[in-house]
């Protein structure tokens, strides 16, 4: 009886590859990039039956491999005041490339918007959607594969002595998918006064803030720098948000990180890998661990693997020698006085990607002057050269991963039904 029910609700599968098991097309389907999977829900129903299916979307989220964002600027060339022509950035595109790039792979286009003071500003993305800020207060939520938009909840305003003082503002700490409530959400901290700063939950779908109290562990991220600049892009793992490390303030040589529990809500510290350039390491998951990219040498990149989550037990698992590049592109991208590459600063980590592909054991460093891809089964490094040959033609390597997901979220609607004018975002 059991199995003749198992059998009325597994969809009968018709056409060409009618006769594979089920198992088999869904594997097939769920490693098609996001436009054919739309194509194949209009072969027949039992496709449009397994990929409308939550289990198999909520799997293709989790399989689906990471792609770096890139800026492109394009530009146009316009009438100027004294009678000639100049040459103005008119949009902004946001171009993705695969983690696992071969040398010449190029970018494809997710996305193109405006290019305007007071615009749109990409600041996180997670789990398929990407986070826009247009001005203060204002977020909203995008997930280019299902075109669908949202906005977030706003902060209180400000008392009117207040509005207008520069110190007092609004830092954007952390961008996450909630598992538990499947709500996107903002993590926000607010100086609401010279003494005093506030915590605060948006989420799409609610109709207000949230305003957190943390208690005591409030004073972990108090003096945190990593919470207190936008370099420092978190990594979320196993219900907990983790941020790059800094130098111990209790013993010289070590480091400690930030790590906030989506699940309390409240801040608390880790060991963080042995290094003396923390303020040049980044972060993110690796098939499950945690890895810390320390940029902090000239010649090579140490990654470093959290061995044991409990212990807090790192190791230096590998050291990337960067590779030497032609004479031509040296010539352009890198500083003079023999070193490998142009010395980082903390600021410059904007600009750097440190993303990992776990089933290609894949993983994607650098900027837009050296990018490479070093596989930790093989131990070889490749460079992106299709990207790195764009170096002085506005093509910038950003801080930000991204990942397709299908997955229709309820609160969030059409770009004809937010309150905010979006004809201007173009598609591909």
């Amino acid at each position: 009886m059991e199995a003749s029910a198992a059998a009325e609700k597994t969809p009968q599968l018709t056409g060409p590859l009618g006769g594979l098991p089920w198992d088999i097309t869904t594997d097939i389907l769920g490693r098609l990039p996001a436009k054919s999977v739309f194509r194949c829900r209009g072969v027949c129903k039992a496709w449009r039956d397994i990929t409308i299916d939550p289990g198999f979307l909520a799997a293709r989220s989790r399989c689906w491999p990471a792609d770096v964002v890139l800026y492109k600027y394009e530009y146009r060339t316009v009438a100027s005041d004294d009678g000639g022509n100049d040459t103005v950035a008119v949009d902004v595109a946001l171009d993705l490339l695969p983690v696992s790039s071969d040398e010449d792979t190029r970018p494809r286009r997710l996305i193109r918007y405006p290019n305007r003071h007071a615009w749109f500003l990409l600041v996180a993305s997670s789990n398929g959607v990407l986070l826009f800020r247009k001005e203060e207060g204002l977020y909203l939520l995008c997930n280019p594969v299902t075109r669908q938009w949202a906005e977030l909840p706003r902060l209180p305003p400000r008392p009117p002595h207040l509005k207008h003082n520069k110190a007092m503002v609004d830092s954007e700490c952390a961008f996450y998918f909630h598992s538990n409530s499947g709500e996107y959400r903002l993590l926000c901290r607010r100086n609401s006064s010279i003494k005093e700063t506030t915590w605060w939950i948006l989420a799409a779908g609610a109709a207000e803030p949230r305003r957190l109290d943390m208690g005591a562990a409030a004073e972990v991220a108090k003096v945190a720098p990593c919470l207190r600049t936008a370099v420092a892009m978190h990594v979320a793992l196993d219900g907990r948000l983790h941020w790059p490390p800094h130098q111990a303030a209790a013993v010289a040589g070590e480091t400690e990180m930030v790590v906030f529990d989506v699940s309390l809500e409240t801040f608390h510290l880790m060991a963080g890998p042995p290094t003396t350039t923390a303020a040049l390491t980044k972060v993110f998951d690796m098939d499950g661990l945690l890895v810390a990219a320390d940029f902090g040498k000239e010649d090579y990149i140490d990654l470093w693997f959290l061995e044991d989550y409990n212990s807090r037990r790192w190791e230096l698992r590998h050291r990337v020698e960067l590779p030497l590049m032609d004479d031509a592109i040296m010539q352009q991208v890198w500083t003079l006085g023999g070193t490998a590459r142009p010395t980082l600063e903390p600021r410059s980590l904007l600009s750097v990607a440190a993303a990992g592909d776990g089933e290609a054991g894949n993983i994607m460093l650098g900027n837009y002057r050296w990018l490479v891809v070093y596989n930790v089964k093989t131990m070889t490094t490749k460079t992106v050269d299709s990207v790195v040959k764009l170096w002085g033609k506005d093509v910038l390597v950003s801080r930000h991963v991204f990942k397709e997901n299908l997955e229709k979220q309820t609160c969030f609607t059409t770009a004809e039904q937010c309150s905010v004018d979006l004809s201007s975002f173009h598609f591909q």
